[in-house]
């Protein structure tokens, strides 16, 4: 069997407001009236730290929690942060060399936005179940706005943090399924000019808003429904065996969609994680799932469907079992 052995955050001291962030900026209407209404009160700005830095401290908080050495890591998977720090050269190897994993091998995952870390989680899993000689694998990722503004209408509002989770062979929370599903006509539907750009001039644009707000929302529905129903059956379940759902921490309009169009409710540990953090990209979801487990919200035994959805687009779901 193979389970996630443990699971840390890091986030700098340094909080700030959310109405702190648009206070010198020119919106429109309804951008405002988004803005006030995603449901984000604050978020972690880490100032200086790159993405890097903020997924190796998770990394090394994690290895120390839990006395893991890197020479006893087989697989490091480095989801890639969205602006890397440098071209050409390897976050990938650069962690490997910090915490002197010399055993592991190591890549990194970009492209499907926050559905990354359920791709790495898949990853993780096939790797240990296909190479019995191994025994941990290395999931990290830090979390940086890639442009000056941290909000991202029509969508949330980014904050800064780092998450690690050593994928092991353990019966504690025990990686049940992993299910993936990609749909390439969205590839562009969010982008971010950079060439020819300083960092001072770069901006998210969503190139359609009728194609995120309606197309994407139905198609996403639409999708998690059958992710979600086909999950429950190829493992003999059903929706009254899944105590506990998480989704990544968008905004309060994503939740109550999907909340009132599929019957579910997401945890508190989604709307705690939401209101003083915001958006961390992939790092949502495992988050999320480690304030539960921190919160007595999930109990040994129980059943958690995390979903996770990208505007790439990509649909996900990952069955966990306490």
């Amino acid at each position: 069997m193979v389970g996630i052995q443990d699971i840390a955050s890091f986030f700098t001291d340094q909080k700030v407001r959310t109405q702190e962030l648009i206070e010198n900026e020119d919106m429109e209407q309804a951008a405002i009236e988004y803005f006030n209404g995603v449901g984000i009160y604050s978020v972690c700005d880490a100032a200086d730290y790159t993405g890097y830095d903020l997924a190796k401290e998770a990394t090394v908080k994690l290895l120390q929690k839990n006395d893991v050495k890197g020479t006893d890591i087989d697989l490091i998977i480095y989801i890639q942060n969205r602006l890397p720090q440098y071209f050409m050269s390897s976050s990938a190897a650069r962690l490997q060399h910090d915490i002197e994993a010399t055993n592991a091998n190591t890549f990194s995952l970009s492209d499907l936005g926050c559905t990354d870390m359920s791709m790495a989680i898949k990853l993780a899993k096939d790797f240990l179940s296909a190479n019995h000689e191994a025994d941990c694998v290395l999931i990290s990722y830090g979390n940086k706005p890639y442009a000056p503004s941290r909000f991202r209408f029509p969508v949330t509002i980014n904050g800064d943090g780092g998450i690690a989770l050593l994928v092991t062979r353990t019966a504690e929370n025990q990686i049940v399924d992993v299910n993936i599903k990609t749909q390439g006509k969205y590839w562009d539907l969010f982008k971010v000019e950079y060439a020819n750009r300083n960092y001072a001039e770069y901006k998210e644009e969503c190139t359609s808003l009728r194609r995120y707000g309606f197309e994407l929302a139905i198609e996403s529905k639409m999708s998690f429904l059958k992710l979600n129903n086909d999950v429950l059956e190829k493992n003999g379940l059903t929706a009254e065996d899944v105590k506990h759902y998480i989704l990544q921490n968008i905004s309060l309009r994503a939740y109550d969609f999907y909340e009132s169009s599929m019957q579910i409710k997401f945890s508190k540990a989604c709307h705690y994680n939401l209101a003083n953090y915001g958006h961390l990209g992939p790092s949502d979801v495992m988050l999320n799932y480690l304030t539960g487990l921190e919160r007595g919200i999930f109990q040994k035994g129980e059943h958690v469907l995390i979903m996770n959805n990208s505007p790439v687009a990509a649909w996900s779901n990952v069955l966990i079992q306490v």
